[in-house]
């Protein structure tokens, strides 16, 4: 269970310290006032102890009888003798006493007071139901009395094993203890640390609580605050607390943020990639089915173009037209043959006798030649050099008689004829 100060200076967490191993304690709080609000005695009445308070301000007392219906409240003053007490009663606040010096100075700072007539007892008396018993802590908190009530205590029927009394001037710095300390010394105590508000005091028959009071509360006690405490230092550190509480939440948010803006920036990341490779496929599938689009037209156009080409190499014209084709390669042939004069002057003759023959054949068939002078009129030079290879030779002149022949020449040319005549006659 988590141990939560409720104390106006950490008075419960000093006493837990040095007291927390024992169970179900007991403690003795005087001047108790409010049950939760600066009280010494609340953490521990949550952590299973109880007590006795003393409390002689009549609207505090019902107020702790309230809070703690199962233990004692004495609703009186302690002093060092039996009586009634003068008390100034302060509303609302902790600084009723019943010292006249401590009154008037409150008084003259504009604090509305009353007087209240209060029973009064030593101590001895109010907790001799107490003798001989274990008590774990007594708080003595009186404004100014504390001396007076220890004078009227027993300390060999009543040994609390820690003494905690108030040791400055009520709202001021300024100490004033020496006689309650007399006391305590005289009774066998040891005084062990100052909290700067009250002296804390160990019985001699428990050294071993004196280490607990070796340091101030800090963070390793691992307590908690009520935020209840009316002291200026609780709310200092209670503010404290809460800016730090703050500046945490602060970092927890912009953490948050940053992890949340982080994790938008991913999300938009995944999307605009997965985007992305929706689009690039949806390209490729696009340019996929265009290219197939594209194989199938080429090929269907093949196949047109094939199934054209297989019509005209079927069809009677082709077939037809074969001889003038091979004429015609034929043709080409030759003509480059004659061109780059590779052919003999035998070989022409025949060849001019085939063509010849060829054309006198075409001749006898109408369709046919009408089909080569069509062919032919697409190669003219071709043509002119057939025409001119099957036109018919001129006709040979006739012989001229000798007389004839020699009347026609000159007489210088007579003479010549005769002597090659001659010559040739004995040849």
């Amino acid at each position: 269970m988590t141990f939560i100060s409720y104390a106006q200076n950490f008075e419960d967490v000093m006493l837990w310290r040095a007291l927390g191993h024992v169970s179900a304690g007991r403690y003795i709080d005087v001047g108790a006032q409010d049950p939760v609000v600066d009280s010494v005695s609340k953490a521990f009445y949550e952590h299973g102890w109880r007590g006795i308070h003393v409390e002689p301000v009549p609207r505090y007392a019902d107020m702790l009888r309230r809070d703690r219906p199962d233990e004692t409240v004495l609703q009186l003053a302690l002093s060092d003798q039996a009586g009634i007490l003068e008390l100034n009663v302060f509303e609302d606040t902790g600084l009723s006493t019943g010292v006249k010096e401590f009154a008037d100075r409150h008084r003259t700072q504009g604090l509305a007071h009353q007087t209240v007539a209060t029973p009064m007892l030593p101590m001895r008396t109010a907790f001799a139901s107490l003798a001989g018993q274990p008590v774990h802590w007594l708080k003595i908190d009186v404004e100014g009395l504390e001396e007076a009530v220890l004078r009227g205590w027993d300390s060999e029927a009543l040994r609390p094993w820690i003494i905690v009394i108030e040791a400055t001037v009520p709202m001021s710095t300024e100490v004033r203890y020496k006689g309650a300390e007399d006391t305590l010394l005289a009774a066998r105590y040891e005084f062990v640390y100052f909290d700067g508000l009250n002296r804390f005091y160990i019985a001699a028959e428990h050294p071993e609580l004196r280490q607990a009071f070796s340091s101030p509360p800090n963070v390793f006690d691992g307590v908690r605050l009520s935020g209840l405490a009316s002291s200026e230092l609780c709310r200092g550190l209670l503010e404290s607390h809460r800016s730090e509480t703050n500046m945490l939440e602060e970092k927890i948010r912009a953490l948050r943020d940053d992890a949340l803006e982080a994790h938008a920036e991913s999300l938009r990341r995944e999307q605009e990639i997965e985007l992305r490779a929706r689009r690039d496929a949806q390209a490729a599938s696009a340019a996929l089915e265009s290219a197939e689009l594209q194989r199938e037209e080429l090929k269907n156009h093949l196949n047109a173009v094939q199934h054209r080409l297989d019509a005209v190499m079927t069809s009677t014209s082709w077939q037809i037209t074969a001889p003038l084709r091979s004429a015609g390669t034929a043709c080409r042939r030759l003509l480059s043959a004659f061109r780059e004069g590779r052919l003999g002057s035998g070989i022409k003759r025949r060849i001019k006798a085939v063509l010849r023959l060829c054309a006198l054949a075409v001749a006898r068939h109408p369709t046919l030649k009408r089909g080569l002078v069509a062919a032919l009129s697409l190669v003219p030079p071709l043509r002119r050099k057939l025409s001119i290879m099957l036109a018919p030779p001129p006709a040979a002149p006739q012989s001229l008689a000798p007389t004839q022949t020699l009347s026609a020449m000159s007489p210088a040319t007579r003479a010549v004829y005769q002597a090659l005549k001659a010559a040739s006659g004995r040849e």
